[in-house]
């Protein structure tokens, strides 16, 4: 065989072999979207035995027990849990008690493997809600694969089953980065239920040597936003030395905002960590109370880039907040002139001074912002 006709041979090998796995790949997705259409077709048709039967219960379905171990089926009673109420939600808890749906669940999440038929149980049991699920999904918080972990706990949530909270919270020691944040949404899911727990967790923890979560359970807290929970804090915040956890705790006390916030925010700046003085002037925007004005004017002219930032851009958002920056303007610091500039431009007052100024409107205040952010040469400190 001359070279030409390997040439040629391969050509032709290669050439069969890529037509066969596109008629393979073709072939796999035609065989996928018959089985979902057959899937949907089943559900569709469960729908309408469940929604007659919740209308006029019967003793028994007219359904085996391999249709009632059918997914299509699972996910039919999943869409009527989610809908209804009263006395037809009680009749749908007697049918999925009578044929044992949680323990045929709880099974398939028992098994070994494969892993996609445990995670559609563990998902259908958080989506059924039922109490007796949740004793399942308990014992599944600490199951060796993270994404049945994030599904059991995304359903004791969605339950509400407060015995849960406890165990929860001590697997966010334990967790990888990815899990710790998904743990905390489901703790955030709880609602206000959940908050003095957490409270009380870090009460507990926070002089371990490993503080592993801790940061996120606080931001967590703040998320819900339970402004009782606002005292508590600030407590911890002049007991901790460790920065990540101090952080965290203004942070939240940002988001859970009141007047009882701003008495430690404003403590904080007599801190002598540059991240703490710049998370609390950040802080202090968000909680929106003007009285902290004069605090972040003066931190323009902190000795951090960060801090100067920060309180600047508070000051943008805060009601009368503007007129300081333009006081900031004429400070004789000129790394407060640069954080008020810069912050007067990010929040559109440059803009809005030179349309003022372009129609006749401008005073010395706009003239002063545009002049200054004209100068050759400027660079942000």
């Amino acid at each position: 065989m001359t070279a030409i006709e390997a040439t040629y041979a391969a050509v032709v090998v290669v050439l069969v072999l890529g037509f066969s796995l596109l008629a393979g790949v073709i072939g796999l997705k035609w065989a996928h979207r018959r089985r979902v259409q057959a899937h949907n077709k089943r559900r569709r048709s469960y729908l309408r035995l469940l929604s007659a039967h919740l209308v006029s219960p019967t003793p028994t379905l007219t359904l085996d027990d391999r249709q009632f171990e059918d997914d299509a089926f699972i996910d039919a009673v999943i869409d009527i849990r989610n809908t209804v109420a009263g006395d037809s939600a009680v009749v749908l808890k007697d049918l999925i008690d009578g044929r044992g749906l949680i323990n045929l669940q709880a099974a398939r999440l028992r098994s070994p493997f494969p892993l996609g038929r445990r995670l559609r149980a563990v998902v259908s049991l958080a989506e059924i809600g039922d109490q007796a699920a949740g004793r399942v999904l308990m014992q599944h918080l600490s199951d060796r694969e993270p994404e049945v972990r994030i599904h059991s706990a995304r359903g004791l949530a969605r339950m509400r089953y407060l015995p849960a909270i406890e165990p929860m919270l001590e697997r966010m020691r334990y967790e990888s980065p990815l899990v710790r944040s998904k743990f905390g949404d489901a703790l955030i899911a709880f609602g206000t239920e959940a908050s003095w727990p957490m409270v009380g967790f870090v009460r507990v923890h926070q002089h371990d040597d490993d503080t592993t979560g801790l940061p996120e359970i606080i931001r967590a807290i703040g998320r819900i936003g339970e402004r009782e929970v606002g005292p508590a804090l600030s407590e911890l915040l002049h007991e901790l030395e460790n920065v990540e956890i101090c952080l965290a705790i203004i942070e939240s006390l940002g988001s859970i905002g009141g007047p009882r916030s701003l008495r430690p925010l404003r403590k904080t700046f007599c801190s002598d960590d540059w991240r703490i003085r710049a998370k609390a002037a950040s802080a202090m925007g968000e909680i929106g109370d003007p009285s902290v004005n004069p605090i972040l004017f003066q931190a323009l002219g902190d000795s951090s880039w960060w801090t100067r930032r920060n309180s600047a851009g508070a000051l943008a958002v805060l009601p009368g907040g503007i007129n300081w920056l333009y006081d900031g303007l004429i400070s004789h610091d000129e790394f407060a002139r640069d954080a008020a500039a810069e912050a007067l431009a990010d929040c559109g007052e440059l803009s809005a001074a030179k349309l003022r100024f372009d129609s006749g409107e401008g005073g010395p205040r706009d003239l002063r912002l545009i002049r200054y952010m004209d100068r050759p040469g400027l660079v942000f400190s």
